[in-house]
């Protein structure tokens, strides 16, 4: 039976460097979490050549309104997606750094926040995922300059809040259906679905085959490795 309270055998990325080190270490992470935490703090606010800074030419994103997508044309439909009312924003709770020459891993714990008028009798709520990003950075030995060539997320549970709890009454959830999107983001895909948006159902959660695999993608990517994540 596996250990459910400890990571899987053989994932930790022992070479890396985290915490203490060396004080130019410290300044290369003070740097990365500056640049992940650039994703709610660009992105929310529309500051689009900003948010773009944080990326590599050909780097990808996932969500689970998106699943694998181009950063150029992640950032299009999510412009196109502000303009039809969509509402998403983030809050962020802190973040780890792993290095390893000249690759690291960020990863950031977050809250995603989506609000949604919720059929059939819409009532305002906001679905809430916590989650952790999971930034794959590569240094420019030229310029000195780090970039995220890939961003996925663990997201790890939520929750679904009227916007006037006087309304809480009026949320109708089919229970059925609600038990068919995975646990970690089940409210937040039930809503995305009521709004005509398809989530995907594989994405990494607390625990189990798909996180295991990112932490493994991690691991590989900091000693090297061409992962296609």
């Amino acid at each position: 039976m596996p250990d459910l309270h400890s990571l899987p055998a053989g994932s930790r990325p022992d070479n890396a460097i985290r915490n203490n080190g060396p004080d130019n270490l410290a300044l290369e992470r003070f740097k990365l979490r500056e640049l992940a935490e650039g994703w709610p703090l660009y992105r929310d606010h529309r500051e689009w050549t900003n948010f773009r800074s944080i990326f590599s030419k050909d780097a990808y994103v996932y969500t689970t309104w998106t699943g694998r997508i181009h950063i150029d044309n992640f950032i299009k439909i999510s412009k196109d997606g502000m303009d039809n009312g969509a509402h998403i924003m983030h809050r962020t709770h802190g973040s780890s750094v792993d290095i390893q020459g000249n690759r690291a891993v960020v990863k950031m714990k977050a809250t995603i926040t989506q609000r949604f008028q919720l059929p059939p009798t819409g009532v305002l709520v906001d679905a809430d995922s916590d989650c952790r990003f999971c930034f794959f950075f590569q240094k420019d030995t030229s310029t000195d300059n780090w970039a995220a060539h890939f961003v996925r997320h663990f997201y790890e549970k939520d929750k679904l809040i009227p916007v006037d709890p006087r309304r809480v009454s009026d949320i109708q959830i089919d229970d059925e259906r609600l038990a068919t999107y995975p646990e970690g983001y089940r409210y937040l895909a039930y809503c995305q679905e009521s709004i005509s948006f398809k989530p995907k159902m594989d994405m990494p959660g607390l625990r189990g085959p798909e996180h295991d695999k990112l932490l493994g993608q991690v691991k590989q990517w900091l000693e090297g490795a061409d992962v296609e994540v």
